[in-house]
């Protein structure tokens, strides 16, 4: 008989031998999940790993990672859900839907209001997760791009993984982030988690100021996807200085293309890049679902966010106040509050507020 529980930490590497199996030696790839995901997959968060068992065989997994979001300086209780998978021998009985439903009673009671999630699967869809926020993708080619003499003043260096403290003083000036220790860097550099196989490690090009004061202004970080197109999985920091990055990539760092993607919320870095002649193209977030799971926990977060973008007379007290539908609906409650590509109009004041941009989440964070 299946059951449905979380694991203990002796069960990780059998844990690890199941998405290993799934998510790399079925597709003929190094089994790097232990690798990629050491603070999602490890006895430390066993506590938060979810299992199906049959005769004490785990035969299906749904990896959690409790997140805080910073949102414009506001905390918000986010789950991350990765390395989500069933036997090949036990799929098409429920036993993933089963499982799935289990995650979120538990993280509902536990007082999580947002889980986001790594995939689009229908199985998510199915289960009133949706797709949500938006993905400006632009292509920056050597022979097409500069950035301008003014920002050349900078110097620019390609650190590995002993620049992470200036990596986190940069980072965690960003107006919307996931709150990341300082120790967290140099591990997830050295995990490279957003990329498969065979990309084994990442570059990290960092943006300063000549001179004495050697002042940290940017860095991207990011990886080659095929020979001379280097990939951008994650930047922060000022954005003309990300700007001459990318300028120093193509021609100092023996790049062709740069491929950028931004989270359409960024309206700073898409204008400056429409203002260099350059043109993107609008997706939602790449391989990423959400689903609101506690509406009182997430209203209480979201809150203050709301408050201080708020125009009317009258303060908005509760979710039972929003347009008619969204309140009673998970999946439409999602996409209201958090879904900014192919969205309808709302009218006003929901216009003025919503949607609310959430923390990229296909970088170091990518679990």
């Amino acid at each position: 008989m299946v059951s449905f529980r979380t694991a203990k930490p002796e069960e990780v590497e059998q844990i690890l031998d199941l998405v290993n199996y799934v998510f790399r030696t079925l597709s003929g790839l190094e089994p790097s999940m232990g690798r990629q995901f050491p603070t999602l997959i490890c006895a430390e968060n066993a506590p938060h790993l979810y299992v199906a068992v049959d005769n004490g065989k785990i035969i299906a997994h749904i990896g959690i990672k409790k997140n805080t979001a910073i949102i414009y300086g506001h905390k918000v209780a986010v789950a991350s859900m990765g390395a989500v998978c069933t036997h090949p021998h036990y799929q098409g009985r429920g036993i993933g839907t089963g499982l799935l439903h289990e995650v979120f009673k538990n993280l509902s009671a536990e007082g999580i209001g947002l889980v986001i999630i790594s995939g689009t699967r229908g199985l998510y869809k199915r289960n009133s997760c949706v797709e949500i926020g938006g993905t400006a993708t632009v292509v920056l080619e050597k022979d097409k791009y500069s950035a301008g003499d003014a920002e050349k003043m900078q110097h620019c260096t390609f650190e590995d993984v002993n620049g992470s403290t200036d990596l986190f003083d940069i980072y965690r000036q960003e107006a919307v982030r996931y709150q990341r220790a300082r120790l967290e860097f140099p591990v997830l550099l050295k995990a490279v988690p957003m990329v498969p196989p065979p990309v084994s490690t990442l570059t990290v090009a960092l943006s300063s100021a000549t001179g004495e004061s050697n002042e940290k202004f940017a860095y991207l970080i990011g990886y080659e996807k095929r020979p001379g197109t280097f990939r951008v999985a994650e930047y922060a920091g000022e954005r003309k200085a990300i700007t001459w990055l990318v300028d120093k990539l193509l021609h100092d760092g023996g790049m062709k293309e740069v491929v950028l993607e931004v989270p359409t919320y960024d309206r700073t870095l898409i204008s400056i890049l429409h203002s260099r002649g350059l043109q993107e193209t609008l997706s939602y977030y790449p391989s990423t679902t959400a689903r609101v799971i506690n509406r009182e926990s997430l209203w209480r977060d979201i809150y203050p966010i709301i408050n201080e973008a708020w125009t009317e007379d009258t303060a908005l007290s509760s979710l039972a106040e929003l347009p008619y539908r969204v309140a009673d609906d998970v999946a439409e409650l999602t996409r209201f509050l958090f879904a900014d590509f192919n969205r309808p109009s709302y009218g006003n004041p929901w216009d003025q507020v919503f949607p609310l941009p959430l923390p990229w989440p296909n970088g170091l964070n990518y679990v």
